[in-house]
């Protein structure tokens, strides 16, 4: 082994039972930090999102609203059925109030949503911490409820935290960070 460097170190199997988002990275980014030059899925910047949600790891198609401290659309759309997917609320990364509560997070659950993902604030989150079914990641808490005043855009690109996330795309969330990608990854 004397000599030998970490690129040419043997590095275990990623494990497909547990697929959480360093095992994907595993596969999917395999390259070092300092050779990636391009790449298929987007990481996250780290430190940016906490969780909430009951869930801690989930993942499905991204679903988008655009929003800056309101939230008809995050209400019109956790009213629809989820099948499984994710939605992504682009809130300007506004820490002035909440665009999700536990009544609409209760929604998302009944509704079979797999998480939500949140730049911007959330409120109740002991109760949405609750929710056994519904993953919830936020740049922070505020107790003051959005406005009604701009419904904002539904289905759109969005942006921040590094990533862009496009409808359709495949977001994969756990502890450890949020990838995304235009196709769905599998171990």
């Amino acid at each position: 082994m004397a000599g030998r460097g970490f690129a040419d170190s043997i590095w275990p199997e990623a494990d497909a039972d547990r697929a959480g988002t360093a095992d994907l990275c595993d596969v999917f980014v395999p390259e070092p930090v300092d050779q990636i030059t391009t790449r298929k899925v987007q990481i996250a910047h780290a430190g940016v999102f906490r969780d909430f949600g009951g869930r801690l790891k989930f993942s499905g198609q991204a679903s988008t609203v655009s929003c800056f401290e309101n939230n008809p659309l995050v209400r019109k759309a956790l009213e629809e059925p989820g099948a499984g997917r994710v939605l992504v609320v682009d809130a300007g990364g506004s820490k002035r109030c909440a665009v999700l509560g536990d009544n609409l997070a209760e929604s998302a659950q009944r509704n079979g949503w797999s998480g939500i993902i949140v730049h911007g604030c959330i409120r109740d989150s002991e109760a949405i911490g609750k929710l056994p079914n519904l993953g919830v990641k936020a740049l922070a808490t505020h107790p003051l409820k959005s406005s009604k005043r701009d419904p904002g855009l539904r289905d759109v690109p969005v942006t921040f935290a590094g990533v862009s996330i496009k409808p359709g795309d495949w977001v994969y969330a756990d502890a450890d960070g949020i990838l995304v990608s235009p196709t769905p990854l599998k171990l």
